[in-house]
């Protein structure tokens, strides 16, 4: 298996999620920003410059879509991996050294406490900025300095792509260690706020239409619209 597939303008990590927990929680990526590409993402890598540039500052992407890897192996360069941001986060968790120091920006607090409880977390540090602070100048600061006064062996992001990126480079670029991961809403998943589609549908490759059928009115523009705009994106990679 080779260790990288370079496929949709992106260079897939083919790495597994026992190895990938592992280096994370023995430091390895310390200071890395790492970011689980999805079709969603895709899409606007390949319509939207200013996400193109901040995404392509990460170092490591690891594949957290099915429908990737289906279409990557029709003729591109095969993604090998599938390693769901909500799955790495989730294994994290369950193997987290008591003695390891986490930030999580973003969720509520109530979200926190029911993860913290759960998991018998004890060096945890959470902020959950307000809605609309990537446009804040003093707001963004707010969660930099946060991170700062609470250094950690792992950050994680979770207010959404790609204000999670943003705010990962911008922590990065001050020096931070620690691995730096942007997992969207894996928070939710994990206190069980939301469910995961069931496996026998994960393995269908229809998650997207179950989270599509229980929260309709966020996520119809996601799936039904911009979605469908990866079969272009991949007739193009196709003709190269």
């Amino acid at each position: 298996m080779k260790a990288y597939s370079n496929t949709f303008g992106i260079t897939f990590s083919n790495v597994s999620l026992d190895v990938l927990g592992n280096e994370i929680l023995e430091g390895r990526h310390s200071g890395q920003i790492i970011v689980t590409p999805n079709v969603d993402h895709i899409v606007r890598f390949h319509a939207d410059e200013k996400f193109k540039k901040i995404y392509n500052k990460a170092d490591l992407f690891v594949n957290d879509s099915r429908i990737l890897k289906v279409l990557s192996s029709l003729g591109l360069q095969r993604i090998e991996s599938l390693i769901p941001g909500s799955d790495l986060t989730a294994w994290l968790f369950e193997h987290l050294p008591k003695d390891i120091r986490i930030s999580i920006i973003g969720a509520s607090c109530e979200t926190i406490s029911v993860i913290k409880n759960k998991y018998e977390v004890k060096n945890l540090y959470h902020y959950n900025p307000p809605m609309g602070f990537i446009n804040d100048k003093l707001e963004v600061d707010k969660c930099l300095v946060f991170c700062e006064d609470n250094p950690s062996d792992i950050y994680f992001f979770a207010v959404g792509s790609p204000r999670q990126e943003i705010l990962a480079d911008l922590l990065k670029e001050r020096g931070a260690k620690g691995a730096l991961l942007c997992i969207g809403a894996s928070m939710l998943f994990l206190s069980g706020e939301e469910k995961r589609a069931p496996k026998l549908i994960q393995r269908l490759h229809a998650e997207w239409l179950f989270r599509l059928v229980l929260d309709p009115k966020r996520l119809y523009r996601r799936y039904l619209i911009d979605g469908p705009n990866i079969l272009k994106i991949y007739i193009k990679e196709l003709l190269k």
